[in-house]
């Protein structure tokens, strides 16, 4: 649906385009429109003004649709290109002309192929209706079919060549020639057609079969790709598209690296990556190992990154950072706010812990205790962080605060054991123990 309005979107202003063009722009053409209202006006004879005026808007009108008949003489497009470009017309708005009337012709057989999508009751799961491995392929195979033929029949014209353009292409693969673009464009979207079927059978239920058939198809992108590219075509395409640097540029996003610490990192992480596989691919146990073994990195990383720089990386990475330091940049606070933060936790919450296991104290002096470590913990992190972000930190990261609540030491015994138990706080984290 969505489709056909954009066409029908584009037909519209491709037609507008086309009559100011041929109208006010093509000296070639302006005067067959010149000719044709001008018999028109010749035929109205001595007619009053009003009405003089409405046959000659009357006449444009005719004029333009005569022009248009004059350049589309039958539905060979290589014919209607060849005259559209004799006119002088420039490749934007022939490749908007012949993009629309391509896709006039694809119409129907597009909405044969997604009339039963779009006729899903609404009380059925329209979004797997929709991911239909035959329709979505019969989908994919047309959308191809239709890219070539404007391919075939425009040549170099068929893909856009502004400024914009380029720099979005060199932003997303590096500064290749336009060739080699096309190649990698078109593995990229082979082998995206060969992975859609994959996740769509799957459901979100992965068998190995369907691990194993992705792995493979990574193995053998990997390997067409190595074969288009130089080495160092290659590592800049990785830098900016693999799903290494992807992870990497979300995980460092408050470490904030400079261009020669992100490529240092990233050289580190890929042979990593590369030994290990992807984790679409991985099992939960093998996820666990890979992040055991990922440990192993940090002596790598120090000897890349200067000791306030890998301090500042540590932190990153750190889970116990991870949520107060994307709350610290939402605030737009200074980053070191937020190692101040973590050090204001780890100290209540070790102060509170000895609070907890005194065994020379009484129950109201634990609670006047945890009541005073909570009053601090409250009074400085609203001075860190400002009243707004210290609501916001209770939601998400603070939930350790919640442990400063005073509990009587009765509230914790177990019932009919006639055992006191005390609960006490580690990393965040309530533990209950014997006396």
């Amino acid at each position: 649906m969505k489709l056909r309005v954009a066409l029908l979107l584009v037909s519209l202003a491709v037609n507008g385009a086309l009559v100011a063009a041929l109208v006010g722009q093509f000296p070639a053409l302006t005067h067959l429109g010149v000719e044709i209202a001008g018999r028109s006006d010749s035929a109205s004879g001595s007619a009053q003004a009003k009405a003089a005026s409405s046959a000659s808007k009357a006449s444009a009108s005719g004029a333009k649709a005569q022009i248009w008949s004059l350049l589309r003489t039958s539905d060979d497009l290589p014919t209607l290109i060849a005259r559209l470009r004799a006119a002088g017309f420039p490749p934007t708005v022939i490749r908007s002309i012949v993009a629309a009337e391509i896709g006039e012709r694809f119409a129907a057989r597009r909405k044969e192929l997604t009339t039963q999508q779009d006729q899903t009751p609404f009380w059925k799961n329209q979004r797997f209706a929709s991911f239909d491995p035959k329709v979505t392929a019969a989908l994919r195979a047309l959308s191809r079919e239709q890219t070539d033929l404007v391919k075939q029949l425009l040549g170099p014209d068929a893909s856009p060549a502004n400024d914009v353009m380029r720099a979005s292409l060199a932003g997303r693969f590096g500064n290749l020639p336009p060739e080699k673009i096309d190649q990698l464009q078109s593995i990229l979207s082979d082998y995206s057609e060969m992975r859609s079927p994959i996740y769509a059978e799957t459901n979100g239920v992965w068998l190995p079969d369907d691990r194993a058939k992705l792995a493979l198809l990574d193995k053998e992108q990997r390997v067409d790709l190595a074969a288009l590219l130089t080495p160092q075509e290659l590592e800049e395409y990785d830098l900016r598209n693999s799903s290494t640097a992807s992870q990497l540029r979300y995980q460092l996003a408050t470490f904030n690296p400079t261009e020669a610490e992100f490529r240092a990192i990233f050289k580190i992480q890929q042979a990593f990556d590369d030994q290990y596989g992807s984790p679409m691919t991985m099992t939960m146990e093998q996820r666990r190992q890979v992040m055991e073994a990922q440990k192993q990195l940090l002596p790598q990383f120090q000897a890349v990154l200067a000791p306030d720089r890998f301090a500042a990386y540590q932190q990153a990475i750190d889970p116990a950072y991870q949520q107060i330091n994307r709350l610290v940049a939402r605030l737009e606070l200074p980053p070191e706010t937020s190692t101040q933060v973590v050090a204001l936790q780890k100290d209540i919450q070790q102060r509170a812990m000895s609070a907890q296991i005194a065994r020379d104290a009484t129950p109201e002096q634990r609670a006047a205790q945890l009541a005073a470590l909570n009053q601090e913990a409250t009074d400085k992190l609203t001075q860190s962080l400002g009243a707004r972000g210290f609501e916001a930190y209770k939601a998400t990261g603070g939930y350790w605060l919640q442990m400063l609540q005073p509990r009587p030491a009765a509230g914790n015994a177990t019932p009919g054991s006639g055992t006191r138990q005390t609960v006490i706080i580690q990393n965040g984290v309530p533990i209950t123990v014997g006396p």
